[in-house]
């Protein structure tokens, strides 16, 4: 048995061990302070490691995330660092008790609260980075900060767009997800936004220090990062200048690199970014971009296409592949993707009224140029718009589309995500999609990121023509990948068809016997007739008979959900069954419609109440206050007591029949994915739903 004894101070222990040291290891107390030759050491007595003068010390001192903030290394002679010790403190003063009163070189720019301070008496602020202001206050000198006045400029109609729009821009879209989907792989949010104009957020902020300039862009950074999601795009007029710009991405690089989950920011350049470089080719200043993003983990479209596929498998296909490869390669390459995005510039080489004649990218580029690299743009749209049809495809540029295509008109498969205007513009009627609505421009203070959602799901076999296919046991998984159909599949194949007819799919296996069985996930069922042909020839016949009866179900199912919700309860519907929370839930029976509320521990031990009422007032008191109160407002119909229905003791219901019936109407939901995995031979048979 191992005995283990604590000590409150040093010298206890010490005493403890009549000062032997011997095999004792105190390295990782860096605060103690003895005169150790006094005691008994050797070779297996580790000192603390400030003790051993070969190694050299760093302190950082910063203010981040609302906390203080001390970092102490430890490093060998071979700068490796051995040691490292962190300390975190919410107030000031035990921040500044730690260190005894020694800020030198802090980083406190963030530090608002400062300004509160009557004094800093006692105090070393030697080399201390803090805002202008603050410097002001306790009499600190500071480096002026100033930006190229030539790459700051606002044009008229701009800012004319932008007096206009600020109500759309500062309305927020709060876009609603059924509780079904909410945690769910069918839909992805997407956040955006565009023309940050950094520049003109320090001009406003009168900025005077480099410090300054870092506490702006954190706030603008921060912002963006309480509000991003997977997939950010970042549309352009960040900055005309250069070194700005890169100081706003690596801060934000930083700062990202702090989240839980993982965020990818794709960037489209706006006409201010070619600003600073007169003389050099639009190659040439996209490579300089495409270089800092990069080197940071961004991705930057150029007439290039962002792809994600399955685990969170990412990558661009460049312009320069894009013109040459076959559009057959192209759809290979993107067979399993969930998201595409096709971006760039877009310039405005349609647009007769605002462009390059008005120095719209500065001295950079001229008319022609600004023209022609519209048409290589609006040529490869044409080249991909039939591939990227088939795909969850968002079409991101800083110009909108009426100033880089001659069709002024949007597809109805593509989600339009555009800058440069300042005219916030959103529409989406379901068909239509332009989210043209979060740009900052000039004058706006503040920032956030709007969003929107993208299917995701893809069809691997979209393009495959309706009849009998040999497949993979791969294929079929990525297709239920695609369909985010979660399932386990480990077996061994003989031959598996897919069977494709109108948009539905069907998938039959062929055992090396000749057997035809059903695929439903991972499980495999028997079939009767043992004629592939058969099955495809009326694959019509038994979706038809199957959806009819469901979509009234499904429909009757969803309003009773949305009674659930309406008192506060879950509403999750799997199967047969309605979720009102983990352990009250609802039946509904397929056959007769029948609704029946019930309490249970387990699939075993349930009991069946008479009504729902009687179940949400003996278990769910809060719902049912709920439930009465929507009562008097005749708000709730479904849920509600028959007049004629008379109440019943709660009665114990051991059988599992139910679950079999919800297991059953599961897999024909699976209709609801365009799958057929289950076969009637007489077209239903409906005594096995019914409980009785």
């Amino acid at each position: 048995m191992d005995v283990c004894q604590a000590f409150e101070t040093f010298e206890e222990f010490i005493e403890y061990r009549k000062g032997d040291l011997r095999n004792c290891d105190l390295s990782k107390n860096i605060y103690l302070n003895v005169d150790f030759s006094k005691c008994i050491v050797d070779d297996t007595t580790k000192l603390p490691i400030k003790d051993n003068t070969n190694l050299s010390y760093k302190v950082k001192k910063s203010y981040v995330d609302n906390r203080f903030i001390v970092e102490q290394f430890w490093y060998d002679d071979k700068d490796k660092c051995v040691k490292k010790q962190s300390d975190k403190f919410l107030y000031f003063f035990d921040f500044v008790a730690f260190l005894k009163g020694d800020l030198s070189g802090a980083d406190l720019i963030l530090c608002t609260g400062m300004k509160n301070l009557p004094n800093v008496y006692g105090i070393n602020l030697n080399n201390v980075k803090m805002t202008s202001e603050l410097c002001k206050q306790f009499k600190i000198s500071y480096s002026s900060y100033d930006f190229n006045k030539k790459l700051i400029r606002e044009f008229p109609i701009s800012e004319k767009n932008e007096e206009q729009t600020k109500i759309i821009l500062q309305q927020s879209r709060e876009i609603v997800v059924d509780d079904d989907n909410k945690f769910s792989n069918k839909f992805k949010k997407i956040s955006y936004i565009s023309d940050l104009h950094l520049m003109h957020k320090i001009k406003n902020a009168k900025c005077k220090s480099k410090e300054d300039v870092i506490f702006v862009l954190q706030k603008n950074i921060d912002n963006i990062l309480q509000e991003c999601h997977g997939i950010t795009l970042i549309g352009g007029d960040l900055s005309s200048e250069f070194s700005l710009y890169e100081m706003f991405i690596k801060m934000l690089r930083k700062s990202a690199d702090k989240l839980f989950g993982k965020v990818y920011f794709v960037f489209v350049l706006g006409n201010h970014e070619l600003w600073g470089f007169p003389g050099l080719s639009i190659e040439q200043i996209v490579k300089k971009y495409r270089t800092l993003l990069h080197e940071n983990g961004m991705y930057l479209l150029q007439n290039d296409l962002f792809y994600e596929n399955e685990y969170n498998d990412v990558g661009i296909i460049p312009y320069d592949e894009l013109i040459c490869m076959d559009n057959k390669d192209i759809l290979e390459k993107l067979r399993c993707t969930r998201i595409a995005i096709f971006g760039g510039l877009g310039f405005s080489g349609y647009n007769e009224v605002f462009n390059a004649l008005n120095s719209v990218y500065g001295l950079t580029i001229d008319r022609n140029v600004e023209i022609r690299e519209s048409r290589k743009f609006e040529q490869l749209y044409y080249k991909l718009i039939d591939i990227l049809s088939n795909k969850n495809t968002v079409i991101f540029t800083h110009m909108p589309k009426q100033d880089w295509c001659m069709d002024k008109n949007y597809d109805d498969n593509f989600v339009y995500v555009s800058g440069h205007t300042h005219r916030n513009v959103f529409f989406d009627d379901g068909l239509v999609r332009i989210y043209a609505d979060n740009q900052i421009g000039y004058g706006n203070g503040s920032l956030h990121l709007k969003y929107f959602l993208m299917d995701n799901e893809y069809d691997c076999f979209f393009d495959y023509d309706d009849g009998i296919h040999e497949i993979t046991s791969q294929q079929y998984q990525d297709f239920a990948r695609g369909k985010n159909i979660n399932m386990t599949f480990n077996r061994q194949i003989n031959i598996l068809y897919m069977l494709k007819k109108n948009g539905f799919y069907c998938f039959i296996h062929k055992s090396e016997l000749g057997t035809l069985s059903m695929l439903n996930g991972g499980a495999f069922y028997k079939l009767r007739i043992q004629r592939l042909k058969y099955y495809y020839a009326n694959m019509d016949r038994m979706i038809e008979s199957i959806k009819k009866p469901l979509d009234k179900y499904s429909e009757y199912q969803q309003n009773i959900s949305n009674e659930i919700k309406k008192i506060g309860g879950s509403g999750r519907i799997h199967g047969c069954i309605i979720d009102i929370d983990s352990y009250n839930h609802v039946y509904v029976n397929p056959v007769n419609m029948i609704v029946t509320g019930y309490y249970a521990l387990d699939i075993i031990n349930k009991k069946v109440y008479g009504n729902i009422p009687e179940l949400l007032k003996t278990n769910c008191p809060k719902l049912y206050c709920n439930y009465m109160k929507m009562i008097e407002k005749d708000d709730v119909l479904i849920l509600n007591k028959k007049k004629d229905e008379v109440s019943k003791l709660p009665q114990e219901y051991l059988e599992t029949d139910i679950y079999k019936a919800s297991r059953e109407m599961k897999n024909m939901q699976k209709i609801s994915y365009n799958v057929l995995s289950v076969w009637y031979d007489s077209i239903l048979d409906e005594n096995i739903f019914d409980i009785q």
